[in-house]
């Protein structure tokens, strides 16, 4: 069985990601554990009371949310959560319980200072957790899933096993992978370093950046028509720049399509 943690705020954006994950895991053998974080973090008797007010709240949208998903998926197991805690560290913490195969979150696509301060929890989750993350943009409407897109560095990964999550994935959608590798010139040791993954019959590909590593993937992918990316964060190389947080949060608010990040 597939269990699946879902973050919500009760948005739309929270609820596409919701049905997203649905839609990807399938409906049978799937659980999916909705979490919301609430209130505030005083122990001051009048911000308790808030948090009484906050917590009935949390609840009443909470059974509209699950009743509205479980009448229309009625063969997948949904729990529900509420913590009243920090949003990064609750999540974080949940998803590096190991009950979890994924998270997957939400993002709305933003600009500027607006950027910063909506990326710091998917970001912020991104950077703590070494559990497989799916940010879907907020209008992503769910296709078939045919092709998925993983982009590499010149070393891809140290641990043959990162790559599981996305193996899963492929597998369950018979979906093909495309190696991509933006660099200066070809690496002839990237079709060596995936070996790992030629159970998946990958094929590689080349993008020679411009510098703006964002604008290179997208790029990318609108010519390409891929239904999910694929990255690996590891601490070193090409993705250490990819994966930096400033780069972390524009890619999360502007891919094209749903975002899979993988912890080396």
């Amino acid at each position: 069985m597939n269990k699946i943690l879902v973050p919500v705020d009760f948005s739309d954006t929270s609820s596409n990601a919701l049905l997203y994950a649905i839609q990807l895991f399938g409906a049978s053998s799937l659980e999916v554990t909705v979490l919301h974080i609430y209130g505030a973090r005083s122990t001051a008797l009048l911000m308790k009371n808030i948090d009484h007010v906050l917590e009935k709240d949390a609840n009443r949208r909470m059974d509209e949310l699950l009743e509205s998903v479980e009448k229309e998926y009625p063969d997948v197991v949904f729990k529900r959560k509420l913590s009243k805690n920090y949003p990064v560290s609750a999540i974080a913490a949940l998803a590096d319980s190991g009950y979890y195969n994924y998270v997957v979150m939400g993002t709305k696509g933003a600009s500027g200072l607006k950027e910063v301060f909506m990326g710091s929890v998917a970001g912020g989750v991104v950077s703590k957790t070494a559990a497989p993350v799916i940010v879907v943009p907020s209008d992503h409407t769910f296709k078939p899933l045919e092709r998925i897109v993983l982009a590499v560095s010149d070393d891809p990964f140290s641990d043959p096993k990162t790559i599981d999550p996305l193996r899963k994935i492929a597998m369950m959608h018979q979906a093909g992978i495309k190696v991509l590798h933006i660099a200066a010139e070809k690496t002839p040791q990237i079709e060596k370093a995936l070996n790992v993954i030629e159970d998946l019959n990958p094929s590689v590909d080349y993008a020679f950046g411009t510098g703006d590593t964002n604008k290179d993937l997208n790029d990318y992918l609108m010519t390409d028509f891929s239904g999910m990316l694929c990255l690996i964060r590891t601490k070193k190389g090409f993705m250490e720049r990819l994966l930096n947080d400033s780069v972390t949060l524009k890619q999360t608010f502007n891919s094209p399509v749903p975002l899979l990040i993988l912890h080396d």
